[in-house]
């Protein structure tokens, strides 16, 4: 190492003295003698790379600008000679500092404006913010803010009463079943009805002949005891197949007494004979002949005699809107007697028919809860068993109504005779319906 020393300075001596004669690179030979105590040593052998060597005037604020970048240097060992990692090192800095560093910009141009540091990095260089610790009284006051803040809780909702409850035992009663029996009933109940206006197809009889044949037939059943489901398929019998055929005056009363007897075959035990309807009709017609209306009935109606029926859903809406609390028994028997009535009312008068069965036995129910001033006059169980609300119920409790306010004075008194024995609780001398309505809907 003794004799590299002085070939080091004799080589860097003629680099120097060739900078010197190269045109614009005064500065740069000045830069390349070595100092007293610190030099540059092996600067142009290749074993550390100097992008400094042969570069213009323009490029000298390069190496300025580099220089002023903090970049951890590789430590040169006092000796002079840098090893080889040491050089690698050096090496590495100083490319990132010529990348770094901005470009020349030519004489007589203005210099662009230092392009701003991104905000992440303006981040990195702030000191970073000391957290504090929340305290446990802090803690604690907010846990107690936010217990404050939250709300109370709603009251779970009442539990649905089970209004099948008291007759699981009942195999009759059908509990099981009973929910998807009356959804069955509500998705066929359209195919069933009759058009409101099919009597102004007919060419002899007309909707008054109606209502006074349905008159006669309540007294004939009640007379027979037969069972409520026969007089409502009865009367379902007789529209659908006026809604077919067209019958002549002189054989309305024949159709009559054959629907009463065919429905009183499929909902009756004993069933009356067709003797006893000869005679109930006055002998106004043979065996034979009621007979033969029977087979022409029936091939007309397909033998479809399995059809839901108003009564069918008053059982219904009765046992859910009209149940006996404890002790009220006898009210509560009182009030279903009163809804049946109004139904009855209702299936004598042709008007009523532009209303379904289910929305008649729900109307029903509706005017019974508002005479015993029972509240909510509509309950939700009503709703939810029905699918009704009280605005959809309106038109038919109007009409229920009106009927209900001229049937004692009616030529029509059978249903009003019926409901005013001993045996129905005498309901049909309850007054006072059609005010009551009218002061409720101007109430709302």
């Amino acid at each position: 190492m003794a004799f590299a020393r002085p070939q080091q300075v004799r080589h860097v001596d003629e680099n120097a003295d060739h900078v010197k004669e190269s045109k614009g690179a005064a500065g740069m030979g000045r830069a390349l003698q070595p100092s007293d105590n610190n030099r540059r040593a092996l600067g142009d052998i290749g074993n550390l790379f100097n992008n400094n060597l042969h570069v213009g005037k323009g490029q000298a604020g390069a190496k300025k600008a580099a220089a002023l970048v903090e970049k951890p240097q590789a430590k040169r060992p006092t000796g002079g000679v840098l090893t080889r990692r040491a050089a690698a090192a050096a090496e590495a800095a100083g490319l990132a500092a010529l990348e770094k560093a901005p470009e020349a910009v030519p004489a007589g141009k203005p210099r662009p404006a230092p392009r701003a540091e991104p905000a992440a990095a303006e981040q990195a260089r702030k000191p970073p913010v000391a957290v504090q610790a929340a305290s446990t009284s802090a803690i604690l006051q907010k846990r107690s803010e936010d217990a404050v803040a939250v709300r109370n809780p709603a009251p779970p909702p009442a539990p649905e009463v089970d209004v099948d409850e008291l007759d699981k035992s009942n195999p009759r009663a059908a509990t099981e079943y009973v929910n998807d029996i009356f959804d069955y009933f509500r998705r066929v109940e359209p195919h069933y009805r009759v058009s409101p206006s099919y009597m102004s197809r007919q060419t002899d009889i007309n909707d008054r002949m109606r209502a006074i044949l349905l008159d006669w037939l309540v007294e004939v059943h009640f007379k027979f005891k037969l069972l409520p489901e026969t007089l409502y398929l009865t009367a379902n019998i007789i529209d659908r197949f006026l809604e077919k055929k067209l019958v002549m005056r002189k054989k309305l009363q024949l159709v009559g007494v054959t629907a009463m007897l065919i429905a009183s075959k499929y909902e009756d035990i004993w069933a009356p004979e067709v003797r006893d309807f000869v005679y109930i009709s006055d002998q106004a017609y043979t065996a034979e002949q009621i007979l033969e209306m029977e087979k022409i009935m029936l091939n007309s109606l397909r033998f479809s005699l399995t059809v839901p029926t108003a009564l069918n859903f008053l059982n219904r809406y009765c046992k859910v809107g009209l149940q006996a609390a404890e002790g009220q028994e006898q009210e509560m028997k009182q009030a279903v007697h009163f809804a049946t009535y109004l139904v009855e009312l209702s299936l004598v008068d042709y008007s009523c028919l532009k209303f379904s069965y289910s929305q008649v036995a729900a109307a029903a129910v509706f005017c019974t809860r508002l005479m015993l001033q029972m509240e909510p006059v509509m309950p939700q169980g009503m709703w939810k068993h029905s699918g009704f609300t009280e605005e959809a119920l309106r038109p038919a409790a109007l009409a229920m109504a009106a009927l209900h306010r001229k049937a004692p004075t009616s030529n029509l008194i059978s249903v009003h005779k019926k409901y005013g024995a001993p045996r129905f609780l005498s309901v049909s001398k309850i007054a006072g319906l059609h005010d009551r309505l009218q002061e409720r809907i101007n109430a709302q």
